[in-house]
């Protein structure tokens, strides 16, 4: 039996494989996948974030409502300023969590709509990765939501310790 043949038999195999259109699908569809595990990633981090902030808020309120009890209105106005604070870090959050969850739809239309190109032979190599970079470009603004709301957490912090060392909340 010849075997010289086995050779450029493995590479006509190869060729046909590398392009072949599943296998072309395929890769085409590992990106959105690995973007939507990374804005799910960041779904998470970012939900851990927001109820921080909420328990947060909520012992502000319990500490305010202590201190008004007591009659000190200088220490609640403080606090109630604290609170005005929290609620915008948790609109921040809020944002950045709307914008990942969009990220993750239009991955996942993208990688539908790409293998529905491949299925129905109908073309639109366009709007598949179009998809894509408008989920890219969600994630940076979402990201960017929680870079301002990481700055506010900073400044609230800096402010608490102030106020300590000020002792604000005892009057």
């Amino acid at each position: 039996m010849d075997v010289s043949f086995v050779p450029s038999i493995y590479c006509s195999v190869l060729t046909n494989l590398a392009t072949n259109g599943a296998t072309s699908l395929v890769s085409a569809l590992v990106t959105p996948a690995i973007l939507i595990l990374a804005a799910g990633s960041l779904i998470a981090s970012t939900v851990v974030r927001l109820g921080r902030v909420a328990d947060h808020t909520r012992a502000l309120i319990a500490q305010s409502e202590a201190f008004r009890r007591e009659g000190k209105m200088e220490a609640v106005a403080a606090l109630e300023r604290r609170m005005d604070r929290q609620l915008r870090r948790a609109e921040l959050t809020r944002n950045a969590l709307w914008g990942y969850y969009l990220a993750i739809v239009l991955f996942l239309v993208s990688s539908l709509i790409l293998a529905l190109s491949q299925v129905t032979h109908i073309t639109m190599d366009w709007i598949g990765p179009s998809m894509v970079l408008l989920g890219g470009v969600v994630l940076i603004i979402a990201t960017a939501q929680l870079v301002i709301e990481v700055g506010l957490s900073a400044g609230l912090l800096r402010q608490e310790i102030e106020s300590y060392k000020n002792r604000e909340l005892e009057r």
